[in-house]
């Protein structure tokens, strides 16, 4: 049985993985260097994107573990518990088992609610990415997955006006947060803008289907394990880094103070 064709998923996927590794370099190795940071603010727009826009609500167990893990190794990093935050692993479990069915089955349908949905959650970033990585930031990403697959389900311009303006919310705020968050500089702040147009204008063009361009083997077995495993495989290469992070520094330091 050959396996099958590569996805439209999978590309995406494997893109927001390529920004998750330059993201976290620079997160680990390169803190100094902004640029790393500012490239991969394109990542998990990408992940909550595709966490709403799934019709699946089941959260595999790997997700709770690593999220577990990854929220306690910041516990142990921070060495305060109300400097911890809560893994984004964790924040898609949230979000696909309770939030976004009450969101499809309640919110969706009416253009004031979702309103209001949006006008609760902006306010509201400060306050919950200090807690839950991205918090209401990335609730933004993932309602905006929802109401794309819901306009591409059912194309009417009702649905068409909600998603496009969530679509408008989401990447101002988006923009607006990480600017302060990273503090950025003028050119990177306007960079940083034209990038996340350009995501969303993307996003807002996917189709679930095959990918017209079908890549030889192996390198089509890569994109196929990525868009099967990306979360997992962010989690193990977070995990890698912080490790391999914490082990530069310490023999750093056992060098610096060797006679």
């Amino acid at each position: 049985m050959t396996d099958r064709p590569v996805t439209t998923t999978d590309a995406w996927k494997l893109i927001g993985l390529v920004f998750v590794l330059v993201d976290h370099y620079g997160l680990f190795f390169d803190p100094d260097e902004t640029w790393w940071r500012l490239f991969g603010r394109i990542a998990a727009p990408i992940f909550f994107f595709f966490i709403g826009f799934a019709r699946t609500r089941s959260v595999p167990f790997s997700w709770l573990a690593f999220g577990a893990l990854l929220t306690l190794t910041d516990y142990l990093d921070s060495e305060s518990l109300a400097e911890t935050t809560i893994n984004i692993l964790l924040n898609f479990a949230l979000l696909r088992v309770l939030l976004l069915p009450f969101f499809e089955r309640h919110v969706m349908g009416q253009p004031w609610r979702v309103a209001v949905l949006v006008a609760v959650c902006v306010p509201l970033i400060p306050y919950t990415d200090t807690v839950l990585e991205y918090g209401t930031e990335g609730w933004l990403w993932a309602i905006l997955g929802l109401a794309h697959r819901l306009a591409l389900e059912r194309p009417e311009d009702r649905r068409r006006w909600i998603r496009g303006g969530i679509a408008v919310a989401t990447g101002i705020a988006y923009g607006l947060r990480e600017v302060h968050d990273y503090a950025f500089d003028g050119g990177q702040a306007a960079l940083l803008g034209v990038i996340v147009l350009g995501l969303v204008v993307l996003l807002l063009r996917f189709r679930r289907g095959d990918l017209p361009w079908q890549p030889p083997e192996p390198l089509a077995g890569l994109f196929r394990f990525c868009g099967r495993h990306s979360l997992e495989i962010y989690a193990v290469s977070l995990f890698a880094m912080q490790v391999l992070a914490y082990g530069i520094d310490t023999f750093g330091e056992e060098d610096d103070h060797s006679p």
